[in-house]
C-alpha cells in the first residue's frame, strides 16, 4: 500500500514535479520522466535501496543500517517512487528529528534522476520536519571529496562547522555541516513539488 505525503503528516502541491522535466533513456534520448511522490520506506524497499546505494555511494550503508531505522521512533526513512507503479525508487533520505535538532544521515538520488532538484527537495523535506518538531538546527556529515553535495548543502544555507578525521569506513574525512533554523524560515511544505 502506498502512503502519500498526507499520511506522513506532510502536504505537497498536487502538481507533479516530473511532468515538466525530461529524463534520458538508456539510449541517451530525452523521454518523459515519471511523476514521483515521497512515501515512508518499507522492508520490501530494502533490496532496491541497497542496489541504489551501491551505485551512488563509494562506502554506503549495509542492510542492517537501513533495517535499524525502522525501529527508531525518531527516524524518518522516505523514498521517492514513481506514481504509476510505486516500484521504481528514484531516491531516498534518512533523517532524524530529535528534541532540538534534525540530523540528515543518508541521502541518495539514483543516477538517471540526478540534476532534477530531487536532492534539494528531500533536504527541504527534512528541514521542514525538523522545524515542525521544534528543532533549532539540522546537522549532517558529508565526504570532503563530495563537492557537488557540499555545494548543494551550502545552497540550502548549511555551513561547515568542523572536520571529522577518518570518519568513513574507507578512512576519508567528513565535514560536519549545520543549518541554523533560528535564522531561517523553513519552506511552506506545500511548495515542495515532487
Amino acid at each position: 500500500m502506498k502512503l502519500g505525503p498526507t499520511a506522513m503528516g506532510l502536504r505537497f502541491s498536487p502538481e507533479p514535479f516530473f511532468d515538466r522535466v525530461p529524463a534520458m533513456s538508456e539510449a541517451g534520448t530525452p523521454e518523459k520522466a515519471p511523476s514521483l511522490s515521497p512515501r515512508p520506506a518499507t522492508e520490501d524497499d530494502i533490496p532496491q535501496i541497497l542496489e541504489l546505494e551501491a551505485r551512488v555511494q563509494s562506502a554506503g550503508w549495509r542492510e542492517d543500517h537501513f533495517r535499524a531505522e525502522f525501529q527508531k521512533g525518531y527516524s524518518h526513512f522516505i523514498v521517492l517512487t514513481d506514481d504509476e507503479t510505486d516500484s521504481k525508487i528514484a531516491g531516498f533520505i534518512v533523517f532524524w528529528t530529535l528534541q532540538d535538532e534534525g540530523q540528515i544521515l543518508n541521502i541518495a538520488v539514483d543516477i538517471p534522476f540526478r540534476g532534477l532538484g530531487l536532492g534539494k527537495k528531500m533536504i527541504q523535506l527534512a528541514v521542514n520536519q525538523a522545524a515542525k518538531a521544534g528543532g533549532n538546527r539540522v546537522i549532517l556529515d558529508v565526504r570532503k571529496s563530495n563537492l557537488p553535495a557540499i555545494q548543494l548543502y551550502q545552497g540550502q544555507g548549511f555551513i561547515i562547522t568542523r572536520t571529522h578525521r577518518n570518519f568513513y569506513s574507507n578512512g576519508e574525512d567528513a565535514y560536519q555541516m549545520v543549518l541554523d533554523l533560528t535564522q531561517k524560515d523553513p519552506l511552506d511544505p506545500r511548495s515542495i513539488d515532487f
